[in-house]
């Protein structure tokens, strides 16, 4: 769990500073989607606390961005970008637990004729 901790911090800054200087939605919700597939991948069965670990990462640099009076050029997609970011991490983090299990399923399961 420490270890996926530290992961999503260092995925956190990278969205943040995405976030920051992006011009379009569509290239910092990929990267949004993308660590949390990661994230989702590497620890399938809690992979939800570390979506929500970067949710809160991804608000909490908006914020301070805010509070520091550090404005982008394009404020408004760097707006939208953040508050639309938990849906492509949650939906990320799932889609990655489910290609693990996918990936990762145990042949016991089959009988020795259908192999």
């Amino acid at each position: 769990m420490i270890r996926n901790t530290i992961l999503t911090l260092v995925f956190t800054v990278i969205i943040i500073i995405i976030n920051f200087n992006s011009d379009v939605v569509h290239i910092s919700l990929f990267f949004v989607f993308l660590a949390a597939l990661i994230l989702g991948y590497l620890q399938p069965q809690k992979g939800w606390i570390s979506a929500l670990q970067l949710i809160v990462g991804i608000f909490a640099g908006f914020l301070f961005c805010q509070l520091m009076g550090i404005n982008p050029e394009k404020f408004n997609v760097f707006q939208f970008i953040t508050y639309i970011s938990p849906l492509p991490c949650l939906f990320g983090s799932f889609m990655g637990s489910y290609f693990n299990n996918a990936i990762n399923q145990n042949d016991d399961k089959r009988s020795p004729k259908n192999r």
